[in-house]
């Protein structure tokens, strides 16, 4: 397995090993996975589809380099919050779909719960299309609703109400694009929000955000909540300290569309899918 040359310093709590990635390395789905790698395109569904059985919980990343899916599930707190960073155009709200999506394969509505918040809610319309998917999206609202600050106060009385209990379904995942908007809320929700990245995961509640790592020097306070560091295609070396939070690293060349995570030994460089079943 390929993977890139970024080096980190693993004693950061922000970039411990992500302790739900998967591989799926049955070798009839590999062999079916290898027969469709020349294809440029691929989708969600023709990856999950490879996978039998699809676990519970399971979020599609993208493709390795080896054709092999690869998944992570949302079970261990320790994963915390996820952050997916980037220069803008290097596709960080589609990989948030591509996970969203994902999850809605894998998922059946009473398992799970699923509220958007994004400065573009017509990107998202796709998402709520047939009863099915109605059912597990609650919500897709504009950061600056009225209604995003509401949904986030009920999501810590949530969050709250579960660790006096052992109830811990549905699975609830609070989908944050461009986290940068975060200041269009009172100081209250924003305090409520920053609560929830650091402690929602230990009731089941999963957080997962993108940022523009051109303003990531600005939100410092908001990326240090983050366990988990998805990394994007980024022009400046200065931009990949801000979003990591280290100094030193080295770059290596992503495409637009390609993302690489921190599995516990290494970074490892996969490409997002397209959205959408078998073709």
């Amino acid at each position: 397995m390929i993977t890139s040359n970024l080096v980190v310093d693993a004693e950061k709590p922000y970039q411990r090993a992500v302790s739900g990635l998967m591989f799926r390395n049955n070798q009839k789905q590999l062999t079916k996975l290898k027969t469709n790698r020349s294809r440029v395109s691929f989708t969600t569904g023709e990856l999950l589809s490879s996978i039998q059985p699809l676990p519970r919980r399971a979020v599609l990343l993208g493709r390795c380099s080896d054709g092999l899916p690869f998944l992570l599930t949302l079970s261990d707190p320790e994963m915390g919050a996820i952050l997916i960073g980037g220069d803008s155009g290097c596709g960080k709200t589609h990989h948030l779909q591509v996970m969203v999506d994902s999850l809605l394969w894998s998922s059946a509505p009473h398992e799970l719960q699923i509220t958007i918040l994004t400065h573009h809610t017509e990107e998202w319309s796709g998402l709520r299309e047939g009863p099915e998917k109605q059912k597990s999206v609650q919500a897709i609202h504009a950061w600056y609703d009225d209604a995003a600050e509401g949904t986030i106060q009920s999501l810590m009385e949530l969050a709250e109400n579960r660790r006096d209990t052992t109830q811990a379904d549905p699975q609830v995942v609070l989908i944050l694009d461009d986290l940068n908007f975060v200041e269009e809320l009172s100081f209250e929700a924003q305090m409520t929000l920053r609560w929830l990245l650091t402690y929602g995961a230990q009731s089941n509640i999963w957080v997962i955000g993108t940022i523009n790592s051109g303003l990531a020097a600005k939100f410092r306070y908001w990326l240090e909540a983050f366990r988990t560091r998805i990394i994007g295609h980024m022009r400046s070396k200065a931009r990949l300290a801000d979003l990591t939070l280290v100094n030193g690293l080295q770059m290596k060349t992503l495409e637009p569309g390609e993302f690489r995570v921190w599995t516990g030994e290494d970074w490892l460089t996969y490409q997002i899918p397209l959205l959408g079943g078998l073709r």
